[in-house]
């Protein structure tokens, strides 16, 4: 494929999801509830398109254990709070612990960090 080709279907698709956020903002501030909808059919088709079963049980717990969480914040305000304390926890103790074993392993440093 050549760049011109790329890029072109590179700004289609951020024209196409552009359009897409713009839709579902409307949505949610003009109703919620169809906007609701609308998140959990998103969420099950990707879920589903999962091959592995084992893998696909595992994201609808996954799934199932978040929106318990946000359904027992409380508040919209609560609701944020949670989800950045979920994302940075989740980053901080699995996410960049596995990019530093990926780096050492392929950079030839052992897990204590000494050349090998």
């Amino acid at each position: 494929m050549d760049m011109s080709k790329w890029s072109q279907e590179k700004e289609q698709r951020e024209k196409e999801s552009l359009e897409e956020h713009a839709r579902l903002s409307k949505l949610f501030k003009e109703n919620r509830f169809a906007f609701e909808l609308e998140r959990k059919k998103r969420i099950a088709d990707l879920i589903n398109r999962i091959e592995d079963p084992e893998q696909r049980q595992r994201l609808w717990s996954m799934q199932a254990d978040w929106d318990n969480k946000m359904k027992n914040a409380g508040s919209a305000h609560n609701r944020y709070v949670l989800a950045q304390t979920f994302f940075w926890e989740h980053f901080h103790e699995k996410f960049q612990p596995a990019l530093q074993q990926f780096s050492r392993r392929y950079s030839n440093v052992d897990d204590n960090g000494r050349s090998t």
